[in-house]
């Protein structure tokens, strides 16, 4: 993630969230781990060592010590689990590459956002998150459709040239 991306997602983290540090932090925790697992199964980005070990050590250890996360473990775990079976579905449906498995891989790839809203109903109640629901899907899915498919061909080449 370049500067201003990680500057950009903190600020509509911090503003989704309500300045929760807690709910940030594990955000950024999940997403860094998330980021890595997608890097080393799409081959698209080199992930060095130390972006494995920190990935690794963030799941194994951060993720179940983070405070926020163990408070609200029974609601976010079973998003937590469907979004990586729906990243899992999304990568199957991208191999294929029919243009309609691609426009619902193009949702379903990014659905761990659901997690950003559930932590926005955590610390802002229901209204709130129904009212930030549209900003974080948007800020999750700003590359467009354009962008994406640019995305995936990119990373089809890469994996073809290793």
């Amino acid at each position: 993630m370049t500067d201003k991306k990680y500057a950009e997602f903190i600020a509509v983290a911090n503003h989704c969230l309500r300045g929760n540090q807690a709910a940030v932090n594990f955000m950024l925790l999940i997403c860094d781990i998330l980021h890595v697992w997608d890097d080393l199964i799409d081959r698209d980005k080199p992930a060095n060592n130390d972006d494995i070990h920190r990935a690794f050590y963030g799941a194994l250890v951060r993720l179940p010590r983070d405070p926020f996360y163990s408070a609200n473990f029974l609601l976010l775990n079973p998003i937590l689990e469907m979004a990586i079976l729906n990243w899992q579905a999304a990568n199957e449906m991208e191999a294929v590459g029919d243009e309609a498995g691609l426009r619902i891989a193009f949702i379903l790839r990014s659905t761990y956002a659901d997690l950003a809203t559930m932590c926005a109903r955590i610390v802002g109640g229901e209204l709130w998150a129904r009212q930030k629901g549209g900003e974080i899907r948007r800020h999750w899915h700003d590359e467009g459709w354009d962008g994406y498919l640019s995305n995936l061909a990119n990373e089809k080449k890469v994996r073809a040239e290793q």
